[in-house]
């Protein structure tokens, strides 16, 4: 299946338009690979020799130690950022008389050939033949590099749970990735260190942790399996249909219209859900943080992550009840509002969860949450919802990854990325105190002026409506 998998991908890769530009970017990544890959191999081997030349008292083995855990785990949130899971090119297999089980083994085993578990590992191997070995021995260097495989396959096994799960079980996959992470920090903690453990003898330190990555990766395996399945229903919290003003295309229309879709379908639910988690891990990180330009940055943007996310899909989400109600006249203008009013209640919903967080953690830090939220709705939404315009078509509510940066549009990309650069260009030359005001400052204005650019955007969405329909007659 794995081979069969990667058979489809290659054919679908010569068979696509625009093979010039496809060679070029692949041609680009497969350097960036190799480059990556190389430099952790050199690495592997020469660390001992580069550390006793640039830092003569450090111990290269300690260092690796003290640091590969956060390492690994600062991977695990790339993975989730830029790795995608290929189910797509598994959905033909579906309507052939193949197990499902199957199917989605061979989904997981392709996913798990990317470079973020190569990287880790072909540093670690030779680090271990040639450093923990001479330590420990032969049997101490096996044990260490078991729990590198170990918490790599692990990070991968909450990889795909969360880009394929998110959505339908929120809570079960973000309590089982909670669960993951805490038990092996807590071994890291109690035992001082698990790779030191393990290097020592400590089998059962080793036991556990593969254990935990075996248990990962059925459970993973059981909801991939679930998650290709052609025909899933969508499961709903409400036994019994509620009534919507759908007959006018108001606010409160588009409104229930947008939480139904939040509730009941799994990609919408999968962002909203991303983006909380993303935001609360952003401002506890952050809180606890020792820097103080970095961490009032983070602080400033940590409630953006659920109006950039959810903005940048807000207006290409496709829907029946969408076309309905923006059929009828005078629509585009609710439209445009339910959906800042939407990410509005939503942002200051997640202000309160991370105001209560700071305040226990950092209380000084706390009014940071405040600048977040204003600058969140009057700056980042703006632009993200003026980005979401740019989507080259589309988006299917049916899709089961949760998130994929790819079906965002690279204009969109751009006018989340710059309000970032806005915000740190602010806290930089303004400095904690006046920076994070005048963020504030320019939230404020945005807010205050939403009707202009509500406005605006609504002649925009209807430009580009006519544009399509003009196109279409062209056609026919």
């Amino acid at each position: 299946m794995f081979v069969a998998l990667l058979r489809l991908q290659s054919l679908a890769f010569w068979r696509a338009p625009y093979l010039a530009s496809r060679l070029a970017l692949a041609a680009l990544k497969a350097a960036g690979v190799l480059y990556a890959v190389g430099s952790a191999a050199i690495l592997g081997v020469v660390l001992p020799d580069l550390l006793g030349v640039v830092a003569p008292g450090v111990d290269a083995l300690a260092a690796v130690e003290r640091g590969m855990l956060t390492a690994l785990g600062a991977l695990t949130g790339l993975r989730l950022l830029f790795q995608d899971v290929p189910t797509r090119g598994a959905w033909a297999f579906l309507l052939l008389p193949v197990s499902r089980r199957r199917v989605a083994a061979g989904v997981l085993a392709r996913s798990l050939a990317s470079p973020f578990t190569l990287v880790p590992l072909v540093f670690a191997v030779p680090f271990a033949l040639r450093t923990v070995s001479a330590d420990a021995g032969t049997a101490g260097a096996a044990a260490w590099t078991l729990v590198v495989v170990a918490v790599v396959v692990l990070s991968h096994a909450v990889l795909v749970a969360w880009k394929t799960q998110l959505g339908v079980r929120p809570l079960a996959v973000v309590a089982s990735a909670a669960l993951a992470v805490g038990v092996v920090a807590g071994l890291d903690v109690a035992t001082g260190s698990v790779l030191e453990t393990a290097r020592s003898g400590g089998l059962g330190v080793v036991a556990g942790l593969l254990a935990l990555a075996a248990g990962g990766l059925v459970l993973t395996l059981g909801g991939l399996a679930s998650a290709l399945s052609l025909d899933a229903p969508m499961r709903s919290r409400r036994r019994t249909p509620r009534r919507g003003g759908f007959e006018r295309p108001g606010v409160r229309a588009f409104l229930d219209l947008d939480l139904r879709l939040v509730t009941r379908a799994s990609f919408p639910r999968g962002i909203s859900v991303n983006a909380f988690v993303l935001s609360v891990a952003l401002s506890v990180v952050a809180a606890v943080g020792s820097g103080e330009l970095p961490s009032d940055l983070m602080l400033i943007f940590s409630a953006g992550a659920l109006a950039g996310s959810v903005g940048q899909f807000a207006v290409p989400l496709t829907s029946g009840h969408y076309d309905r109600l923006m059929t009828l006249p005078e629509s585009i203008g609710p439209f445009v509002r339910a959906k800042w009013v939407g990410m509005a209640l939503a942002t200051l919903g997640l202000g309160v969860v991370q105001a209560t967080l700071v305040l226990a953690l950092a209380p000084t830090r706390a009014w940071l949450i405040g600048v977040s939220v204003l600058f969140s709705l009057g700056v980042l939404a703006p632009a993200a919802l003026w980005g979401s315009t740019f989507g080259p078509k589309p988006i299917d509510l049916a899709e089961r990854v949760t998130f994929n940066y790819k079906v965002q549009s690279f204009g969109g990309q751009v006018m989340v990325g710059a309000t970032a650069a806005l915000a740190g260009a602010l806290v930089v030359l303004g400095g904690p105190r006046w920076g994070p005001a005048v963020a504030a400052a320019l939230g404020l204005v945005g807010i205050a002026t939403a009707p202009l650019w509500h406005r605006a955007l609504a002649d925009r969405i209807v430009r580009q409506r006519h544009a399509v329909g003009a196109r279409f007659r062209a056609s026919l």
